[in-house]
């Protein structure tokens, strides 16, 4: 999960420094923090996350 998200976010950040649309638009709006936050969050609990899908019942 925290590879994909994080992977999202770089999409974004490349494709908006490249100017293209609508990419460009999304980070210009903030998006690209809000993903980057996503990423950080998952990644710091990505134990739990892997604990808590492995353990379901």
């Amino acid at each position: 999960m925290g590879r994909r998200t994080r992977a999202l976010h770089d999409f974004l950040r490349d494709q908006a420094a490249q100017g293209v649309r609508p990419w460009a638009r999304l980070w210009a709006e903030g998006h690209g923090a809000a993903g980057r936050s996503d990423a950080e969050h998952i990644e710091q609990h990505e134990a739990h996350w892997t604990h808590a899908l492995r353990n379901a019942p």
